[in-house]
């Protein structure tokens, strides 16, 4: 049987064994949860505090995407128009959010005189909380009809995205605003051309964006009563993870239908194991079950339960982050109360520096043919091998270690005895 290796408080952020997880860091919102906040898992390993920044959630109301399209692999990407769903959203004060309705019948060539008769009828559309790039506006985007996008079509003389002619309104009843929008264009996948009106056609705004003046972004922010344009979030090699408020997918005992949820959605290319039925102190990096996944929301809101006057956190949810840069963490969230979340971060032993010194292992032949003899002058416990992406290839408690079907390289050993953590490397010819 494996034994556990016990670290003082000092090294639990070194630790991938098992070891209590008190929280160890913690982020913001405010009351409401009316801040989003961005973080970053390097950013903590480094200062022991993850926040990128903290912005206000309660300025914008559509978020144009400023990447590119990525014909024909990814088209979708960078024709979304995300919409602040939750935004002026308040069930104490009965206050409705902001809704986008798409109008049937209506269309550019009648834009002056739509009919509204029956909008709030309509059924609002969302955006996907599995993906940043299907949004409220492509709602019903289908990748077996990947050209059209539902407000518009790609066209393959032209190379633009051009606009159907659809009419969406997007309004907020408590707070009486409506306006109509029109999307004409995305042009050679760099220029919007939007047009955004008051019902009564007062206020017309004719939005142009140009996507090449935000590199490295995902969207740029528009307040459709401001008129103004707003970069909230970092640039994305920046952040990790954004605690914010939203729109998910919540089953009330029958069907999943939109709610709005506070919680934690991930970038684009992070992916996130969840690890359900174990405590943070009963499972490792060596022993995860769930598999890694893109789909942003597998943090999500449910690590907490609302009782009716406060949250109780749900314990054996314990989640497993491989960065782009193939660094390793595993989170477990601890409290969250009046919009402030704390929670665990533990980096895997591959993106820190030994616990103790090597010279009690002795790992050899070095290079090696693909069989690898390790001796510690400390009682073994297992020895975790990853190769030079920091993918882990092997998991064994043997002191021989045949890495002969492996392809020649540079591989990390994580040797871990009953003393602590030794790093060391080997070169299979």
């Amino acid at each position: 049987m494996k034994k556990s290796i016990i670290l003082s408080a000092l090294l639990l952020s070194l630790s991938s064994v098992f070891a209590q997880c008190p929280a160890n860091d913690s982020t913001i919102m405010s009351a409401g949860s009316v801040n989003d906040v961005y973080y970053s898992f390097k950013k903590f390993s480094q200062t022991g505090n993850g926040v990128v920044t903290t912005v206000s959630n309660t300025n914008w109301h559509l978020a144009f995407s400023v990447m590119p399209s990525n014909f024909p692999n990814n088209p979708a990407n960078g024709v979304a128009i995300r919409v602040n769903s939750p935004l002026g959203e308040n069930a104490q004060a009965q206050t409705t959010g902001t809704n986008l309705v798409k109008l049937p019948g209506a269309n550019a060539n009648n834009w002056r005189n739509i009919d509204t008769t029956g909008l709030y009828a309509l059924q609002p559309l969302y955006d996907s909380d599995s993906t940043w790039n299907l949004s409220a506006f492509t709602k019903g985007y289908k990748i077996s009809d990947p050209f059209n996008f539902i407000w518009g079509n790609y066209n393959p003389t032209t190379h633009n995205v051009e606009g159907n002619g659809s009419v969406y309104v997007l309004y907020n009843k408590s707070a009486n605003w409506y306006k109509k929008i029109n999307v004409k264009e995305v042009t050679l996948d760099t220029m919007w051309h939007v047009i955004i009106s008051n019902i009564d056609n007062t206020d017309s705004q004719y939005l142009w964006i140009n996507k090449r003046a935000f590199q490295n972004r995902m969207f740029v922010y528009y307040n459709v009563l401001t008129n103004t344009l707003s970069l909230r979030e970092p640039l994305m090699d920046q952040w990790d993870v954004v605690f914010t408020k939203y729109k998910g997918m919540v089953s009330m005992g029958g069907p999943k239908v939109p709610y709005t949820v506070t919680g934690v959605l991930s970038h684009p290319k992070l992916k996130v194991a969840k690890n359900i039925g174990k405590n943070c102190d009963q499972v490792s990096f060596s022993d995860m079950t769930a598999p890694y996944q893109n789909n942003i929301s597998t943090i999500g809101y449910d690590w907490k339960v609302f009782t009716g006057m406060s949250y109780s956190m749900v314990d054996t949810f314990v989640y497993f982050v491989n960065t782009p840069d193939f660094h390793y963490y595993k989170v477990s969230m601890k409290s969250f109360k009046g919009g402030k979340t704390t929670f665990n971060v533990l980096e895997d032993q591959m993106s820190v520096e030994p616990i103790n010194s090597a010279a009690a292992v002795k790992v050899y032949p070095n290079p090696s043919n693909g069989l690898i003899q390790v001796e510690s002058a400390d009682l073994l416990d297992h020895i975790i091998v990853y190769n030079a992406m920091g993918q882990a290839v092997l998991n064994s408690s043997n002191t021989v270690l045949d890495l002969q079907a492996m392809p020649a390289g540079l591989y990390h050993l994580a040797i871990y005895t009953n003393t602590g953590l030794v790093l060391s490397s080997v070169v299979k010819s």
